[in-house]
């Protein structure tokens, strides 16, 4: 079966898409019901994608694909605790999470007093997954538990500054430290029941007083700072978030502000097309060597502006203001409506509202920050 990204290349367009998953359901049946539901997501009809969704679920009432699928849909109408549950049915089918730790201990099912008791946090996913989902360990240790952080090693000496964790190891350490019991972090959520109403948009993750001193020397400026960043990690799903690198540049290369790139590894990607940044911008990617190095230079800045990227999450972690441009079908997080999200305080959305148009979100932004201004 062809994903999404595939069938889009050999359509040629979203429409000519949607168009072969209609005839793909007539000629051979009900099992491309959930590649509509995701043209449909994907272009922001919610409606529509939500009757197949509700029609996939009376056809296959036990396929975790379907379910996982649904759990967008539940989040999307406030059901935060309702979308999770279902989206954790994907671990089966490697679509959420991470596989399994390999130890006998079991995972904690949030009803087990965990007070004196050893817990693995396991981090899973994307950086910006652990970064978000981290907020979950403090509060275990928060509840009197002896919390060993599981986390990628380079985030190991950022995480190590959260109070109420016991220690941090990185993944390949975990089962050489002791526990009671353990915890997918994405799997958090439901165990302690959490609802939009229940989460703590405040900041969690503190900066490297060492790392804020050294960019205070290459982020200075008497114009409003702003940190930017257009693409996320290589290998991620670009389908829905990728835009126009000069359309942001455009709208926030204003008189009163000082850019500076916080993109990595641009001149690695096959979608580098060769042209440098403006030169009245500052590149800090030599600069960003760890998270350390990035944390630090977002202190020292004013205002974060970027595509859901994990550095959009650090920023919205750290309390700092957060511009994020969130495609039409957003990516779970951003799944309450509004301008604002539970998750992050210091963030605001600027949506897309029309498939493949970008112009109208940075036309909002260009006049924030004109705003700001005054």
């Amino acid at each position: 079966m062809a994903t999404i990204k595939e069938m889009l290349s050999i359509a040629g367009s979203i429409e000519n898409a949607e168009k072969m998953a209609k005839q793909l359901i007539k000629e051979r049946g009900d099992q491309h019901l959930l590649d509509l539901e995701l043209l449909y997501g994907l272009q922001g009809k919610i409606s529509e994608s939500w009757e197949i969704c509700e029609r996939a679920m009376k056809v296959f009432p036990n396929d975790n694909r379907v379910a996982y699928n649904r759990g967008w849909h539940v989040m999307l109408q406030g059901d935060l605790l309702g979308g999770f549950t279902l989206m954790n049915k994907g671990r089966s089918e490697g679509l959420w999470g991470n596989p399994p730790l390999e130890t006998t201990k079991p995972i904690w099912d949030g009803e087990e007093n965990i007070e004196g008791k050893h817990i693995l946090f396991s981090s899973e996913a994307g950086f910006g997954d652990e970064i978000a989902f981290s907020r979950f360990a403090k509060e275990l240790g928060k509840m009197g538990a002896k919390v060993t952080f599981i986390c990628s090693e380079t985030f190991m000496s950022l995480m190590a500054r959260i109070p109420e964790l016991s220690t941090v190891v990185r993944k390949e350490a975990a089962l050489g430290v002791y526990h009671d019991y353990w915890l997918p972090s994405m799997l958090s959520p439901v165990t302690l029941k959490k609802q939009f109403k229940d989460l703590s948009g405040k900041p969690y993750l503190v900066p490297s007083p060492e790392y804020v001193e050294k960019f205070s020397h290459y982020v200075k400026s008497d114009k409003l700072k702003v940190g930017f960043r257009w693409l996320g990690r290589e290998g991620e799903d670009y389908v829905n978030r990728i835009f126009p690198r000069d359309l942001m540049i455009e709208a926030i290369n204003q008189d009163h502000v000082q850019l500076y790139s916080l993109q990595k590894d641009i001149r690695a990607r096959e979608d580098y097309d060769g042209r440098d940044l403006p030169k009245d911008i500052i590149d800090l990617e030599i600069l960003l060597d760890s998270w350390e190095d990035t944390a630090g230079a977002i202190a020292n800045l004013d205002l974060i502006i970027s595509s859901c990227t994990s550095t959009a999450h650090l920023a919205g972690a750290m309390g700092k203001p957060t511009w994020i441009i969130v495609p039409t079908m957003m990516y779970y997080i951003w799944c309450h409506p509004g301008d604002k999200s539970p998750w992050y305080d210091s963030v605001t959305l600027f949506r897309q509202e029309v498939y493949g148009k970008w112009e109208q979100p940075f036309e909002k932004i260009k006049e924030a920050l004109r705003e700001w201004k005054k």
